[in-house]
């Protein structure tokens, strides 16, 4: 194989097969040369084929589980491919379902995920779910072990690591008396010890099934094992840990929320990701319910070239025929963006080089105001205060230009790579966090806090008081509130505005001695809940303007600690999709971290630009991609600015991959240079030497 995985691979497929054998026509065409041969045309360097699915079937040549019915005697589906594969210069993998498997599901009632009335899940549904808890545990290790054992794999990717219910079936419940003494409770308060203690089993129990089920490869094979973790932006429900990527050589999973959804995530795998290439995700179709529907190239093409800006592995995924077959069309299609993409693959590796990083806390992926709701009447679209607050920022960040990653609970020791740090309504946070926060403002890092970023929920107070030069009070307003500038350059953000609304109640803080207040909070003229039609007890009948003044409680809060800069505002305004809340954002950010950055762009707000640095290659490469929605993109160019370190000389700057030489200027270290119009994507690398 041309290709050594996974370090080179960046182009990988995967086709679904949950296909069941209640007809006999069902696979009945399945042919592996036609199959590998196939996909290979498109393009592929790897393929990540099924060994199982959802619906439990087994097609391998196994004395464990169930064969599928249409695989006949003498034949093995899964190693045809493997040795197809083999043949015709393919990186093969191994797919595995974890928890979804309706077969078992169907036999084996006592492994069934229950809910929180005793009610079997799924009873009516296509996806049959089994708990992890359960003898089912067993039965996937046996199974990998003659997986892996038996075929000539490179590795394994285990589907659908999470909870799809939260489980409270005998298994469950009795580990949890047994390790806690407690009843499993059903009613969500996270005020409540018992519950943070089950929420805490839950994330306990699934990374422990995960690390069992990497650890059996690897007890058998050297190979890489990977699991599902597109659920990182799901909230607590799933209970999946960020410490889950223990149990992943590499981090990957599927997004289907559109390119700025899926920068987010690529940004976030590049921090937690062990080894590079990290794995990214994506569909021939828009929506997995839909079978024939390709995506057009425009579309597909821009959402492929997500994982290219930041250097990712793409991860193709297709749609097997109910015969077995695929429709070879589609990889004539999906051929020629594998050749658009694999003229860059050269170039890719590196580091993710950005001045701010966005704080994302797994363990803050909860609404406390769902206290009191008992687990069977929560609502999967139910908001979740802290994941909508990071979402925000990355658009704030995006449209602004301004360079940025992204650290989590899981990683926090990478802080250091960047000059400022934001912390969007973070709910969770412990005392030794906070204290790498106050170091790092400390040592001269920007931060900039929203809403109840460090608040103690026990000792109502805020951990990082000190820091922040607010000290909390409590909350205040309901349904809408206002933010009231004071200073000029905040009047000047939201010019020709004189306050912004936040749908929802602030943070009532006082300031401490030292800081600066930019804004205060502005209650509405009326409380929103009141007002009839009989009494008129409102100020205005459609809206709920605000007061004539404002309230004596900050809503922006600048203060210096130690060698840093901070800014914290009283409710997480970044939350929105209103330009004038972002204009403030923007603000306040640079108000806290000035320019120049590692990488500057004069460009249309649709344009997202990565800078990666190649020390070994003495190059940077700089990435642009075009999100306009409306498609196909209008073409677009851009100006940019790189600051380069101390000692660095350009020595010549190309256009790839046509390696057209490019003019640029350099003005102290800062290298400036023009971008062409281009539609989707345009890569530039920057060839230094280094003084020594």
């Amino acid at each position: 194989m041309s290709s050594q995985w996974p370090g080179q691979v960046y182009r990988r497929y995967s086709v679904d097969i949950h296909i069941p054998d209640w007809n006999p026509a069902l696979l009945s065409n399945f042919d592996a040369a036609q199959y590998v041969g196939t996909i290979a045309r498109g393009g592929a360097l790897s393929l990540l084929h099924y060994t199982n699915s959802h619906v439990g079937l087994c097609l391998w040549n196994t004395k464990i589980g169930p064969r599928h019915a249409n695989m006949p005697k003498g034949r093995d589906f899964f190693g045809e491919v493997v040795g197809e594969c083999r043949r015709q210069g393919v990186h093969p993998l191994a797919y595995f379902s974890l928890i979804h498997d309706n077969w078992n599901y169907e036999h084996h009632p006592d492994w069934r995920i229950a809910r929180a009335d005793g009610v079997e899940s799924r009873l009516l549904s296509r996806y049959g779910v089994c708990c992890p808890n359960s003898p089912y545990r067993d039965y996937v290790l046996a199974c990998m072990r003659e997986i892996v054992s038996g075929y000539d794999i490179q590795g394994v990717f285990y589907d659908m690591t999470f909870w799809p219910e939260v489980c409270y079936c005998p298994h469950c419940t009795a580990r949890f008396l047994a390790e806690e003494g407690r009843e499993a409770p059903r009613v969500v308060d996270w005020d409540d010890p018992i519950w943070r203690a089950w929420q805490a089993a839950r994330q306990r129990w699934l990374r422990e099934f995960a690390m069992d089920t990497t650890n059996i490869v690897k007890t058998v094979k050297p190979i890489t094992v990977n699991h599902q973790l597109s659920t990182i932006f799901h909230n607590w429900t799933l209970g999946v840990p960020l410490e889950m990527t223990d149990a992943c050589d590499y981090v990957g999973g599927d997004f289907y929320g559109g390119p700025a959804q899926h920068s987010l995530a690529c940004k976030v795998y590049n921090g937690l990701t062990r080894h590079k290439p990290f794995e990214f995700h994506t569909s021939r179709t828009r929506i997995y319910s839909d079978h024939v529907t390709v995506k057009p190239m425009e579309e597909i093409r821009t959402e492929a070239f997500v994982a290219t800006l930041h250097h990712a592995a793409l991860m193709l995924v297709d749609y097997i025929n109910a015969d077995g077959t695929l429709n070879p069309e589609v990889y004539a299609f999906l051929g020629q963006l594998s050749a658009q993409r694999a003229a860059y693959e050269p170039f890719l590796g590196g580091e993710l080089m950005a001045d701010m990083a966005i704080y994302f806390d797994k363990e803050s992926m909860y609404n406390p105001d769902e206290n009191g709701v008992h687990v069977l009447k929560l609502r999967a679209s139910d908001r979740c205060p802290h994941r909508d607050a990071v979402i925000g920022m990355a658009r704030v960040l995006q449209q602004a230009h301004i360079p940025f990653g992204v650290v989590t609970n899981a990683n926090l020791d990478q802080l250091g790579r960047y000059r400022a740090v934001i912390l969007p309504n973070v709910l969770e946070m412990s005392s030794e966090q906070a204290e790498t926060f106050r170091r790092f403002v400390a040592d001269g890092g920007a931060l900039y806090a929203s809403g109840s970023s460090s608040l103690d929920r026990a000792n109502k107070c805020f951990l990082l008081e000190d820091v922040l030069g607010a000290h909390y009070l409590g909350r205040l307003g309901t349904k809408i509130t206002y933010l009231t500038p004071d200073a000029q350059e905040a009047h000047a953000a939201i010019w020709p505005q004189d306050h912004v609304s936040f749908a929802g109640p602030m943070i009532s803080a006082e300031v401490l001695p030292g800081a600066e207040v930019l804004a205060h909070v502005t209650l509405p003229f009326v409380e929103p809940e009141l007002g009839t039609t009989i009494g008129s007890r409102f100020a205005a009948i459609h809206s709920n303007p605000p007061a004539l003044k404002p309230e004596s409680n900050p809503a922006i809060v600048a203060h210096r600690y130690g060698k840093g800069q901070v800014a914290w505002v009283a409710a997480p305004v970044e939350s929105t999709d209103e330009k004038v809340n972002h204009s403030l954002v923007k603000a306040l950010l640079h108000s806290i971290c000035p320019g120049p950055y590692c990488l500057e762009i004069d460009a249309h707000p649709a344009i997202e630009a990565t800078l990666f640095h190649q020390p070994e290659q003495h190059r940077y490469v700089v990435s642009l991609l075009n999100l306009q929605q409306q498609l196909p993109q209008v073409p677009v160019g851009a100006a940019l600015k790189v600051q380069l370190k101390s000692g660095q000389m350009v020595k010549q700057m190309l256009r790839v991959p046509d390696q057209h030489e490019i003019p640029y200027q350099v003005t102290g270290e800062q290298v400036a240079f023009l971008v062409e119009p281009f539609d989707t994507f345009a890569m530039m690398l920057i060839d230094y030497s280094a003084s020594l």
